[in-house]
């Protein structure tokens, strides 16, 4: 097709993807890496309390699936780096108790499945997740899971936003969740920017998913302020709280009963 114009952009001649970490000294990586580990944790805490509190999954459901993918198949299945597959254990304990929440409280964000189709569903990608970091990982010799992690990133942050949306209250939610996610992602990209400065995708996905965390901590703070919510209260009750439905109908225990109601569907 010679009568095209010329590109404009050529091609590297090195891949980035094949050129391997920069020499970062031990305190500049602790001082990037501790922080993510941390905020991870704490947000994985807070999310597991909330969504007992609340009955709702605090991280979106199907995100949990690909996380725990994501942690399982890094730590246990593919080779990685030791400090990395230690700080994937971590964060697997604390997933393994969000999964189990997701398979209990899910089902109340998808009324139109059956608790048994949502279960089946949220299975079906835990298994196709971990196959994808699997293969993906391997295939771009991704030892410390710096490219899976950060393009997981993306839709995980822009399922916090559709949860919020399809929810329409701050349920399962709480400003410091959402703070310490946007802490731990903000360090995990810092991580990756610094150890990999040659890797141009990773400084595209970084300041995305950062964008989409900001304006989740945005519109989560105008929805707890429209309801009347306080901000940082620990133990304040979010609007639309409740308890799990019962299996495959999307309404409380108790809905249609005296001193019982039906929950709104959004």
């Amino acid at each position: 097709m010679v009568w095209l114009p010329p590109f404009l952009i050529p091609m590297s001649e090195v891949p980035p993807v094949t050129v391997g970490a920069a020499d970062v000294s031990d305190l500049l990586f602790a001082a990037v890496a501790g922080p993510t580990a941390l905020g991870w944790m704490v947000t994985y805490v807070l999310a597991i309390r909330q969504a007992r509190r609340d009955g709702r999954t605090g991280i979106p459901a199907y995100l949990i699936a690909v996380n725990i993918a994501w942690e399982f198949s890094l730590t246990f299945l593919l080779e990685q780096t030791p400090t990395q597959r230690q700080i994937n254990f971590l964060w697997l304990v604390f997933n393994v108790f969000l999964f189990a929440q997701a398979l209990r409280y899910g089902p109340r964000d998808y009324p139109g499945l059956s608790a048994r189709t949502f279960r089946w569903t949220l299975a079906g990608v835990l298994v196709w997740a971990s196959v994808v970091v699997m293969v993906g990982a391997n295939e771009l010799h991704d030892v410390d899971g710096m490219y899976t992690g950060m393009i997981i990133q993306v839709p995980l942050s822009a399922a916090f936003i559709l949860m919020l949306r399809r929810r329409g209250s701050s349920a399962g939610q709480s400003m410091h969740i959402a703070v310490a996610k946007t802490v731990g992602s903000l360090f995990a990209g810092l991580t990756a920017v610094i150890v990999y400065p040659s890797h141009h995708l990773l400084q595209v996905l970084v300041p995305t998913y950062v964008v989409l965390d900001v304006a989740y901590v945005v519109l989560l703070r105008r929805t707890m302020l429209r309801e009347g919510r306080p901000l940082w209260a620990f133990r304040h009750p979010a609007a639309g709280a409740g308890s799990p439905p019962e299996p495959g109908t999307g309404r409380r225990a108790g809905a249609g009963v005296p001193g019982g109601c039906r929950l709104p569907v959004r």
